[in-house]
């Protein structure tokens, strides 16, 4: 397991910084919504299973949600959310004896329209800005660096459980180490290519994400153990699906955007 972790991470890193890095924005963003479609065809696919017209439903409003926020068309996203609940809330009327289920359904396809289909295409976004490919990569490269230090540090300290009933194997040892992993990665990151971020900002951002990294995981673990998954999918070795590994990137992504557009006293 450790082995693939770290074959994966070593193609995974220099692809991320050449994508990043040097990829225009129009293929950056189609290279981001591919994404995107996958985490939705697997999160519907985990929430819905047996229910394929509103599976379908789901992953299509969530594609057109996802264009709409990348393409900065706030008209486009609206109308995916207005469709999707339009619909969610039609589909009942097609099986009315089974109206306290279809209403579940419906705000389970809402949050796959939100969480996959809006919060992913906030990379399009942060690359976009001032800095923004330096911004993308510190966020992913401390997330991930969150991830590590995580990791090892539950491997060889772990001891106290973090949160036994949706994770049995995160604990609060592990948790420490992720945000001593993230200052890390922070202050490597701000080193190496992002020299214009303060050096006690760094810190800072790299704390808020490496919570916001750790919640995610833990979000989507209760995803997972609420639809009786253990992985979200497979294409990823030694991580599951993209879900597996977008959970610790979504939340920091669209706090790294945020932080850079709001003003700030």
């Amino acid at each position: 397991m450790l082995r693939t972790r770290l074959a994966t991470a070593a193609i995974a890193i220099p692809a991320l910084w050449l994508i990043t890095r040097f990829l225009p924005q129009p293929l950056f963003a189609g290279f981001i919504m591919a994404v995107a479609a996958a985490a939705l065809f697997e999160y519907f696919s985990m929430a819905l299973p047996e229910h394929p017209i509103e599976r379908t439903a789901g992953l299509v409003w969530g594609l057109v949600v996802a264009t709409g926020v990348a393409s900065r068309r706030p008209e486009i996203w609206g109308a995916g959310l207005s469709l999707a609940v339009i619909t969610g809330l039609v589909f009942p009327l097609a099986r009315p004896t089974d109206l306290q289920g279809a209403t579940h359904r419906l705000g389970l396809s809402l949050l796959g329209v939100l969480y996959a289909g809006f919060f992913t295409p906030h990379f399009v976004l942060l690359r976009a800005g001032d800095d923004g490919w330096r911004r993308v990569l510190f966020t992913v490269f401390v997330a991930m660096g969150s991830d590590s230090g995580g990791y090892f540090a539950g491997r060889f300290l772990g001891r106290h459980p973090l949160a036994p009933s949706i994770s049995p194997s995160k604990t609060i040892e592990g948790a420490i180490g992720a945000v001593g992993g993230a200052m890390f990665i922070a202050t490597v990151c701000r080193m190496v290519f992002f020299q214009a971020l303060g050096g006690a900002e760094a810190l800072l951002l790299a704390v808020a994400i490496a919570v916001l990294a750790q919640l995610g995981d833990l979000c989507e673990s209760a995803l997972k153990r609420a639809f009786g998954a253990k992985d979200s999918g497979w294409i990823i070795p030694g991580h599951g699906g993209i879900l597996d590994r977008l959970d610790s990137l979504l939340f920091p992504v669209v706090f790294a955007y945020y932080y850079a557009v709001l003003p700030r006293a």
